[in-house]
């Protein structure tokens, strides 16, 4: 394989549905590759045992230029298993077997962007669902458009991007720096987490302890304020008696004094 960032995979509408001006672009861009199910298709084809251009397909196969390589890499994907239950059109299986090379080539070259050149929509579609890094489709008149101004579509741009960033990359041996951050910064948030539960465990809120005495002492004083004052009122020698005794200072007199016997 060559050096280029990209390898070209070419499925059979992009021959059988264009013409040798097209074949000619895309030669330009690179190294082209035919999976195994479609140059079996494009010769079906030339000798009448497929539907397409019979004179487009035998043109291609004369066209001694256009030598591609035919690969017959290919790879089992989980959106591309081909059930027996299923009544799948001829046309629908093909597609899913160009898609499996497509992924088998890709799988194969994981350090170059393979583009995928095809007109049918829903096998580019089946390849954008696939999320593939290295993996991409786009029609023929992309390609054309790519070969003359010779500057990458987006999507292949941002495949190749992609790729040169992992390559520059050193090996992961260690997590990558983003993951480290990560990495870091969780462990430092649990950390802290524990830091302060153990806190809370070995230094109790004083604050909270001492509202919390004062509402007590508040609550008792008041509640010994009203038992003294009652018995004051109901038993006041007495009350006199053991204020005196205990050398408390003197009360001040109270508003209610109790009732006083009449003289007669």
């Amino acid at each position: 394989m060559s050096n280029s960032p990209y390898l070209l995979l070419v499925e059979t509408s992009a021959i059988i549905s264009t013409d040798p001006n097209t074949w000619h672009a895309i030669a330009k861009l690179g190294e082209c590759l035919l999976p195994e199910v479609v140059a079996i298709e494009i010769k079906n084809i030339a000798n009448g045992k497929a539907e397409g251009n019979e004179t487009t397909a035998k043109q291609f196969q004369n066209s001694l230029e256009f030598n591609w390589q035919i690969t017959t890499l290919t790879a089992k994907h989980a959106d591309l298993v081909i059930r027996t239950t299923q009544n799948l059109s001829r046309q629908t299986r093909l597609m899913i077997n160009v898609a499996q090379s497509a992924v088998g080539v890709a799988n194969a070259h994981p350090k170059q962007c393979v583009v995928l050149i095809s007109d049918e929509i829903s096998l580019r579609d089946r390849i954008a669902k696939l999320d593939s890094k290295n993996l991409c489709a786009i029609p023929s008149a992309v390609a054309r458009q790519w070969s003359r101004t010779d500057q990458a579509p987006p999507i292949v741009h941002q495949s190749i991007k992609y790729l040169q960033q992992q390559i520059s990359e050193p090996d992961n041996q260690f997590p990558r720096q983003t993951d480290t951050i990560y990495l870091s910064t969780s462990s430092s948030s649990a950390t802290a987490e524990q830091k302060i539960k153990d806190n809370q465990k070995i230094n109790p809120n004083y604050r909270q302890i001492g509202i919390s005495l004062v509402k007590f002492g508040l609550a008792t004083t008041f509640l010994v304020s009203i038992l003294l004052f009652g018995w004051r009122l109901a038993q006041p020698k007495k009350f006199q008696q053991f204020w005196e005794k205990n050398g408390l200072p003197p009360l001040p007199k109270i508003l209610v004094q109790p009732n006083q016997p009449n003289k007669n």
